[in-house]
């Protein structure tokens, strides 16, 4: 990976992280649309997926050295039934999921508009 693909990978999951912090869940897929229009990489949806990933896990880790996440973890997995490592792992799975969706579909929809006006 050279410097500049890091740079770009920091620099797209603290955005994850910023505008999901600010605006909340659903700004990830607008985050990874804008991604997907203007990447021209041929696996801009794998970068955003884990981009996301990475905003998200940064955020948890805020939220661990801040309050009680293995209490939380713990009650709400009692509710729930589930592990608290599932929680966990649902919850940085979740905007995994959310970015590679948008990035893929963002460039799909876009394309046979600018097919359309190019006749």
């Amino acid at each position: 990976m050279s410097a500049r693909t890091l740079v770009k990978f920091v620099l797209l999951a603290e955005a994850f992280a910023v505008t999901t912090f600010g605006l909340g869940w659903w700004s990830v897929p607008l985050v990874a649309a804008a991604w997907g229009l203007g990447s021209r990489s041929s696996r801009k949806a794998l970068f955003a997926a884990f981009a996301a990933l990475g905003g998200w896990a940064s955020l948890l880790l805020l939220d661990v050295a801040r309050g009680p996440v293995s209490t939380m973890g713990s009650q709400l997995g009692g509710v729930m039934k589930l592990p608290p490592f599932a929680l966990y792992a649902l919850t940085l799975i979740f905007p995994m999921l959310l970015a590679w969706c948008a990035a893929t579909l963002m460039p799909t929809i876009r394309k046979p508009q600018v097919e359309a006006t190019a006749r």
